[in-house]
């Protein structure tokens, strides 16, 4: 990352990519892979929130895992998914707890109304 100032504008520069890290494969370490995504949490819901975030690559485990938020997009997920297809990103999505309007991150369950929730908010 670089962050500099130009004129009276703050200018921030992330990598598109960045190489893969999987310490058993010395080949792969010569490859490129994603350093950005675009995450939706909650579409449609009222509560959206579009942000690039950084992508956290696993690849010792044939995994990727959404790393922390790098910029916060102030618009609706249609102009942000746009956005995305125009700078060549993917788009993650997360559903939004039906109970406690919180971001559903990694295991939930549905309730007897057939909302996704977190287990604690059953």
């Amino acid at each position: 990352m670089r962050i500099y100032k130009q004129d009276d504008k703050l200018i921030v520069e992330l990598p598109l990519t960045q190489h893969k890290s999987n310490m058993y494969d010395e080949n792969e370490k010569k490859e490129l892979t994603d350093n950005l995504i675009g995450v939706v949490n909650g579409k449609g819901t009222g509560f959206e929130e579009c942000m690039i975030s950084q992508l956290i690559d696993l690849s010792y485990k044939g995994d990727q895992q959404e790393g922390m938020p790098y910029i916060h997009f102030f618009g609706d997920a249609e102009e942000f998914e746009e956005l995305c297809k125009t700078i060549g990103i993917s788009v993650w999505y997360h559903d939004i707890c039906a109970k406690c309007n919180k971001v559903l991150y990694g295991c939930f369950t549905v309730n007897d109304n057939g909302e996704y929730v977190h287990e604690k908010c059953l």
